[in-house]
């Protein structure tokens, strides 16, 4: 009896491995090569020195923050002082231009933040990418993977699901 109710603790205990909320795609760049992203937001990100209830992101702000990150910025020359974000030029963290938000998901784990999907033109095609952004407005950045290691990812979420 003992024999077994170890065993059903270690088995429990292998299934209970927590989650992530990581989210690993692909974009093609421009030069025309696939390069796999992913976006996972640790649980150990330092709270914001600025008071919370001051700077606190909506859905609607948050998705401006991610545009302009994933775009980048850029002074519009016929209107002095506007800025255009996510318009004609490609710039920011993915090069892209003509960025749409598709949707603005608030995620409460491991910190709460927006999870902004987005698409735009990188190069000749037309891609889908992530952001993800702090209640405070900070950026998490994806990380750059192989497609091997986003294999790997894919299979283990597979495996634990069974």
């Amino acid at each position: 009896m003992s024999l077994l109710s170890i065993s059903a603790v270690v088995l429990a205990s292998l299934g209970m491995t927590p989650e992530t909320n990581a989210i690993t795609y692909k974009v093609r760049l421009a030069s025309g090569a696939d390069q796999f992203f992913r976006l996972e937001v640790p649980p150990n990100v330092e709270p914001s020195k600025a008071p919370a209830s001051k700077y606190k992101m909506s859905p609607q702000l948050a998705a401006v923050a991610a545009v302009a990150w994933a775009g980048g910025v850029s002074p519009d020359a016929s209107k002095p002082r506007l800025t255009t974000i996510g318009g004609a030029t490609p710039g920011g963290f993915y090069n892209a231009s003509y960025i749409r938000v598709d949707s603005v998901d608030y995620q409460t784990g491991p910190v709460p933040y927006y999870l902004v999907k987005m698409n735009g033109q990188i190069g000749q095609s037309r891609e889908t990418f992530y952001g993800a952004v702090l209640e405070d407005g900070r950026i998490v950045a994806p990380i750059p993977v192989s497609g091997a290691e986003q294999t790997k990812a894919a299979k283990s979420r597979q495996h634990r699901r069974q």
